[in-house]
């Protein structure tokens, strides 16, 4: 199955995350390469709070949801230095209430 991507409006990027376990949320990544401090988060929560706290301090450069496999994954990039990811399951509500649009 290819894969079929959706834009995601940056500025709807902090309402998603703020609602992101309502989509049945299977995990999250951060890859921040100018700190170490997200390779040391070991749980779903401390990293969907260090997420949110990232989103809130920073500027959105970009946002995609992949869908492939039965899963969604919703991947932000911030600017340039911070690559978050997470996995949904109910992607299909996710794309219905953000009216999201395939690429």
């Amino acid at each position: 199955m290819e894969p079929r991507v959706y834009e995601v409006p940056v500025e709807r990027v902090r309402e998603v995350f703020g609602r992101i376990e309502e989509y049945d949320l299977l995990s999250v990544d951060v890859e921040n390469e100018a700190s170490v401090i997200d390779d040391m988060l070991g749980s779903e929560e401390g990293k969907l709070r260090y997420v949110r706290e990232k989103l809130d301090d920073g500027n959105i450069d970009s946002a995609v949801l992949v869908v492939r496999d039965g899963t969604g994954t919703l991947v932000v990039k911030m600017e340039n230095v911070i690559t978050i990811r997470a996995t949904v399951r109910n992607y299909e509500r996710l794309i219905e209430e953000f009216g999201l649009k395939e690429r």
